[in-house]
């Protein structure tokens, strides 16, 4: 399955710092998300296979990490985790559910997956860990605006 991110920067080493931890989001189609005056657009193969729906997403030590730092309970911990809920159910804010996403792909890389499907604001949104696999990246192209 061919996936497409957009970038208003060159990607050429990839932290696990970012707002997303490791995680680049990835659609079926290239979207733009930004108003710079460049945009990169990468492309990436993913068999299907390797892609685990957010619904089917389980992991103890994450679900023990949501626990922790968002102050909910274990089942409260898991919905936020397989998407049933959002952060926003629990009084939290948005920085919390971006947070909850880069656990999304930590638990789908933690149980063997390479990207986890899930749903946000734009549709479907693929969540792929990427630290180390800079050259899974296909530049498509680059657009000044």
């Amino acid at each position: 399955m061919k996936l497409y991110h957009t970038s208003p920067e060159k990607i050429e080493k990839i932290n696990k710092f970012g707002m997303f931890d490791d995680c680049l989001f990835f659609a079926d189609e290239p979207y733009t998300m930004t108003q710079a005056g460049t945009v990169y657009t990468y492309s990436i193969e993913i068999d299907e296979e390797k892609i685990i729906k957010v619904s089917d997403l389980h992991h103890v030590s994450v679900i023990e990490n949501i626990m922790e730092v968002v102050e909910v309970d274990e089942d409260q911990a898991e919905r936020l985790l397989d998407g049933r809920d959002t952060a926003f159910d629990y009084g939290k804010d948005g920085e919390t559910d971006w947070w909850i996403q880069a656990k999304q792909g930590e638990a789908a890389k933690l149980m063997g997956y390479e990207a986890v499907e899930a749903r946000d604001e734009q549709g479907t949104v693929y969540i792929v860990p990427m630290f180390g696999r800079e050259e899974n990246l296909k530049l498509e192209s680059i657009e000044e605006f």
